[in-house]
């Protein structure tokens, strides 16, 4: 069976939550993954104040904080300069109702994950958001990644029109790759992952 394996060393992170059980449990996840200890906030106030000063590889947030919601903050990232604004995002949420969903995306978020979330799927969610490339969006009302994906099957291998070539193959997708996360942004909205 293929496993793929995500570098996520020197990775940093801030989770942004006011309960303190679910952020030390989603610390200890992301230890696990191999990222560096996390940095917190209780509320989008101090979430704010850090990112100011710092520029993590990655936001974890719930979706309602004392002070405001999960789209606010985000929406507050994606309108600042430089590449914090391409930084990727999860909210983390109790509540699936589709309005939930839809604020959190429409604030610019890349994914959301509902609670209670298990290792498995945090690190499937990661390795989602280090391969698929969604273009990095701007308009009036929205800044974020590409809010339009699909889930499509895989290809069965049949070629549908005349004028279809076979793709290559390509090996290094096969046991064992490696991907390598980096702190630089690239055009898409998401940090670089090389594979190695």
């Amino acid at each position: 069976m293929s496993q793929t394996r995500l570098n996520l060393h020197g990775v940093t992170s801030l989770l942004v939550d006011s309960d303190s059980y679910t952020r030390g449990l989603v610390a200890q996840m992301l230890r696990g993954f191999g990222m560096e200890p996390s940095n917190f906030a209780d509320d989008g106030k101090q979430a704010k104040n850090f990112l100011k000063h710092q520029c993590p590889d990655l936001c974890i947030v719930e979706a309602v904080l004392p002070d405001m919601t999960s789209a606010d903050l985000i929406k507050w990232v994606r309108h600042l300069k430089g590449p914090i604004r391409f930084m990727p995002t999860i909210v983390l949420t109790g509540y699936t109702q589709l309005r939930m969903v839809a604020a959190a995306r429409d604030g610019g978020a890349n994914i959301v994950i509902r609670k209670p979330v298990s290792p498995k799927i945090l690190f499937d969610r990661l390795l989602w958001i280090a391969r698929v490339q969604r273009p990095f969006v701007e308009t009036d009302d929205y800044v974020g990644p590409d809010r339009r994906f699909r889930n499509i099957e895989p290809p069965d291998g049949k070629l549908k029109r005349d004028t279809d070539q076979p793709e290559p193959v390509d090996d290094e997708d096969e046991d064992g790759q490696s991907v390598r996360a980096s702190a630089n942004p690239s055009a898409t909205g998401a940090p670089k992952w090389v594979a190695t």
